[in-house]
């Protein structure tokens, strides 16, 4: 016989079964208090604006025999207190209370215009220093830059001329150009130790001839300067046509000594041939300077200088260089006549 106290059987697989052989087992307590919620008998009515009575106006018609809407009141605890009895008809609606006037904003006091400071009149200079300071920035560092090649024959002095222009401009100190000075002495070249400058190269300095095409600069107050010593030596010429092709004007220089002019001009010397390269190579402007003036077979002598002109001027115009693009002057390369400042009129008298 089975047991009544035991458990009955579910099926482990329906879980129907099981929540209600769970549900089954619980118990109330019989002692257990009554819950009833309590509320403040003390609270105010709570009656909506909207649902106010309002005075009943004068009605005809349906609107007569229709009912007055009861007033609604809510309680929140405690019991309800009875609604105000609705005014009689045609009765006036009591006059709005006034609202309290609103206090006056106390008037914002009046603010006196600020007293302007005085400018200082140190501050007033500060822009034209800056001014000033920019200019000098722009000068040293946006410098129209050109590239100068001295042209011409052998021995005409291209690398003296250069090498007293860097020494006129500062761009070599006296201190070096004096130990330049000391060695040429020593090696039996004096008169090449402006030419030193240039020709740093060892070669160069023992035969008196460039060989590389030379880079020197030097600047003054509106431009830059880049000068391309050209060789003079025929052996040389493509060392000449890498400086030309970096050209913007060009320097040809001319002996003026007697023979030299002749022998570079006119018995197949480089002067011709310079000329005819650089205009190919596309330098488009050419200073003539008619160097070694201070010669003794010169003299600063105006027939010589006429002279060579003369014989200059139809060949440079047929090697396409127009009258616009010349410019002729005497110079002295190693006394730097005429190559920083104009020659004097006391040595050239008939050069203005």
């Amino acid at each position: 016989m089975a047991d009544s106290n035991a458990p009955p059987v579910t099926n482990n697989n329906d879980p129907v079964a099981e929540i209600s052989q769970k549900t089954a087992a619980v118990s109330l307590s019989a002692k257990a208090k009554e819950f009833k919620p309590t509320f403040n008998s003390k609270a105010p009515a709570f009656v909506p604006r909207s649902f106010a009575a309002k005075p009943a106006a004068a009605a005809t018609g349906a609107d007569a025999a229709a009912p007055a809407p009861k007033p609604m009141s809510i309680s929140i605890g405690g019991a309800p207190k009875p609604a105000p009895a609705p005014a009689a008809a045609g009765a006036a609606a009591p006059a709005p209370t006034p609202a309290a006037a609103a206090p006056a904003a106390p008037a914002a006091p009046e603010s006196k215009p600020k007293a302007t400071p005085s400018p200082d009149p140190a501050l007033n200079t500060i822009p034209e220093s800056r001014e000033a300071d920019d200019d000098v920035l722009l000068d040293e560092h946006f410098k129209e830059h050109l590239n100068v090649i001295f042209i011409g024959h052998v021995d005409a002095g291209k690398s003296t001329l250069g090498g007293n222009i860097l020494y006129l401009t500062e761009m070599v100190d006296k201190r070096t150009m004096e130990k330049y000075e000391r060695e040429a002495k020593e090696a039996g070249r004096e008169s090449w130790y402006l030419s030193w400058a240039l020709d740093t190269n060892q070669e160069e300095r023992a035969k008196g001839k460039t060989v590389e095409c030379g880079r020197a600069y030097f600047e003054t107050t509106k431009r830059r300067y880049t000068i391309l010593d050209a060789p003079g030596h025929k052996n040389f010429v493509p060392s000449m046509l890498g400086g030309a092709a970096q050209a913007d004007v060009g320097v040809l220089v001319i002996s003026a000594r007697k023979g030299e002019f002749e022998t570079g001009f006119e018995r197949g010397g480089q002067t011709r041939e310079h000329a005819l390269l650089a205009k190919t190579a596309g330098v488009r402007r050419l200073i003539v300077a008619i160097n070694k003036m201070d010669d003794p077979t010169v003299k600063w002598d105006k027939e010589r200088y006429d002279d060579i002109i003369a014989k200059l001027s139809p060949f440079l115009r047929t090697a396409g260089y127009p009258k616009s693009d010349l410019l002729f002057m005497p110079i002295s390369g190693f006394t730097g006549a005429g190559v920083k400042d104009r020659v004097t009129s006391d040595v050239c008298p008939w050069y203005s």
